[in-house]
């Protein structure tokens, strides 16, 4: 059994070195709102990054990278835990979950809905982060609006997307 690699001393900054330069790549497409980045570990030695994006039917989408011993773990909120249908909600994930690739499904903490991987810290690329972002962003656009309208029912609207005038 292999395992990844322990992060050496320069895992932090080969990391904030590859967010840094999609940011600028990502910056020209306007969907990039933000990148922050913790310059000191947390308590658990873990760096962290927070990407903000501007999504279509969910206004904010953070993407959280966590440089951990062995690998970057990612995860994103896709809805607060759920008020309503929780088993048609919960089946309905499930479902999606077998299909997703990159990403899986998982209740994180008090019981929000998060996208997940961890990627073992020696393959975290440029190109890489730009296939985890854009599944991201490409499973917050296909789960959140049906996943919302299940779980929030009595408060949640889709937003109705406006047509281009058609001249």
């Amino acid at each position: 059994m292999t395992t990844a690699p322990i992060a050496d001393g320069d895992a932090a900054q080969r990391l904030n070195e590859v967010v840094s330069e999609w940011g600028r790549q990502w910056r020209e497409g306007g969907m990039l709102g933000e990148i922050e980045h913790h310059e000191s570990p947390d308590d658990k030695g873990h760096f962290h990054w927070l990407i903000r994006l501007h999504g279509d039917e969910k206004d904010v989408i953070t993407v959280w990278l966590s440089l951990r011993q062995r690998t970057v773990h990612v995860e994103t909120e896709l809805m607060p835990a759920p008020e309503e249908n929780h088993e048609e909600l919960f089946r309905y994930m499930l479902v999606k979950n077998a299909d997703m690739r990159i990403l899986h499904v998982a209740i994180g903490p008090e019981n929000g809905i998060y996208l997940m991987t961890q990627i073992p810290v020696g393959e975290m690329s440029l190109e890489r982060l730009d296939e985890l972002v854009g599944a991201t962003l490409t499973y917050v656009d296909e789960i959140f609006p049906t996943a919302m309208t299940m779980g929030y029912g009595s408060l949640y609207r889709r937003r109705k997307k406006t047509q281009p005038d058609a001249r």
